[in-house]
């Protein structure tokens, strides 16, 4: 059989969702030893898979999103003839006629709306979420299978766009970042603290500054912390520049808390494996996630985590993580004051979070993704 799978959005310049695309299409090739592949991908990845077995390439720089995508992709898809087709996100072509599957990472943006989510003008906006809740509702309806990374988002599509739970498949993701699980010597300890302009004790928070990341709440719990304890805490925010970093940047320089909050922008896996080891607790205080990616990686470097008992993560985390109420600093502050007293209690987090991580992996993903191909060229 002819499998086509949309990899535009191949390699890690996509972040997260360019992290998913590698390791599907990967694993797939990996473990599939009976279809042949059309790969669409981008001028700039075309080159790692010319002249594989049973995999042929399709240059495809059809932008992400928009009207083109629309309009030219089924004409690009329909002309490979495919048995099947995987859309690894939301955005498949209205007008593709023939067998698809579609992934869904998320609706975090059904719920995250709002002027403080955009950049763009109102009116812009406006027409722009429309059209994403119009596409997100035709191409879930029209999708012969649909791939989500976790319960919650299985059930958030049944609930919400009356998908039948049948036609849904959860296959987790994983861990696959090169952070590496570091004992400092105190010299280098002392060299990273000062490069950075931290010290011990402080948290961690790694991922974006999108409202829905609850960011605004941690920052607060930090400041009520430290209004009333001996100690002080600092707080690490690890971000890539951009519109939200700044509007955030903005707000700790007003209130006077650069000592307090540092803003470290973006941080290679080298040194945020060293900052890791130095930290306290990496905290997640987001009020919706598909998967809840950041917080499997502090644990698979024993960094205890401390999250909010919202969406996926309950799910994901299992009982490797100390959970709270993402609506309440008091509740955060309590759980951190917690983790600073009770040692025990670091090293049970720190431990239970190795064993999370092992369940899972992308191997598993891929093979998973395979059975659910085949299921539906049967």
């Amino acid at each position: 059989m002819r499998i086509g799978i949309d990899a535009r959005l191949y390699g890690l310049e996509h972040a997260g969702l360019g992290r998913y695309v590698m390791n599907l299409v990967d694993n797939v090739l990996k473990f599939d030893k009976k279809n042949d592949y059309v790969l669409f991908l981008r001028t700039s990845h075309k080159e790692c898979f010319m002249g594989k077995k049973r995999v042929k390439v399709v240059e495809c720089n059809v932008p992400i999103y928009g009207i083109t995508e629309q309009l030219i992709l089924p004409f690009i898809f329909a002309k490979e003839r495919l048995d099947l087709l995987h859309v690894p996100h939301f955005n498949a072509p209205l007008f593709y006629p023939y067998k698809f599957v579609l992934t869904i990472h998320d609706l975090i943006k059904h719920d995250s709306r709002g002027p403080e989510t955009t950049t763009r003008a109102p009116w812009l906006y406006a027409i722009k979420r429309l059209g994403y809740l119009f596409l997100t509702k035709s191409v879930v309806s029209r999708a012969t299978a649909i791939l989500v990374p976790s319960g919650y988002v299985r059930d958030d599509l049944v609930k919400r766009l009356k998908v039948p739970a049948d036609k849904i498949t959860v296959t987790y993701e994983a861990v696959s970042s090169s952070l590496k699980d570091l004992l400092l010597s105190p010299q280098s300890k002392k060299e990273v603290l000062a490069k950075y302009g931290l010290s011990q004790p402080f948290v961690i928070y790694t991922g974006s500054l999108y409202p829905h990341k609850n960011v605004d709440l941690l920052i607060d719990a930090i400041i009520k912390h430290n209004e009333s304890k001996e100690v002080d805490l600092q707080l690490a925010l690890v971000c890539s520049r951009s519109v939200f970093w700044d509007r955030t940047h903005e707000k700790i320089k007003n209130k006077g808390l650069e000592g307090t909050i540092k803003m470290l922008g973006f941080v290679d896996d080298g040194n945020l494996s060293k900052i890791y080891s130095l930290a306290l607790a990496l905290v997640h205080p987001s009020k919706i996630e598909g998967f809840g990616l950041t917080g499997l990686e502090a644990m698979s470097v024993g960094l205890p985590v401390i999250s909010s008992n919202t969406s996926c993560l309950p799910e994901v985390y299992g009982q490797a993580a100390l959970f709270f109420d993402p609506k309440s600093v008091k509740d955060l502050v309590s759980k951190i004051e917690t983790l600073i007293k009770n040692p025990d209690l670091r090293e049970q987090l720190s431990e239970a979070g190795y064993l999370q991580v092992r369940k899972y992996s992308w191997e598993k993903m891929g093979r998973e993704t395979i059975s659910v191909y085949k299921t539906l060229l049967k």
